[in-house]
């Protein structure tokens, strides 16, 4: 009988959620214009970052990183803000 190791377990799953949102962000993405409003695709890419940090804590935990051990962020809240911007979607 072996033992569960949960920081590995907790990657896993933190793995799977980044790509799930990433599903749903992309599939709201490509629909067709007029489809899905700002505030939709907004909740989407919110979603999808909370996901991300999520896995990057994760991570951080099963290799011992800490947020101040590396570069900053390519994504950080001003990276988001920046994409609303760019693609002209409201807050």
């Amino acid at each position: 009988m072996g033992y569960r190791d949960a920081v590995r377990d907790a990657t896993a799953d933190a793995r799977r959620d980044v790509r799930e949102a990433a599903l749903v962000l992309g599939a709201h993405l490509d629909a067709p214009e007029g489809d899905v409003d700002d505030e939709t695709i907004l909740r989407e890419l919110s979603a999808f970052m909370d996901a991300r940090a999520c896995y990057l804590a994760a991570l951080g935990a099963r290799h011992g990183v800490t947020r101040d051990s590396g570069p900053p962020s390519t994504h950080s809240p001003h990276s988001v803000r920046e994409l609303v911007r760019r693609f002209g979607l409201s807050p």
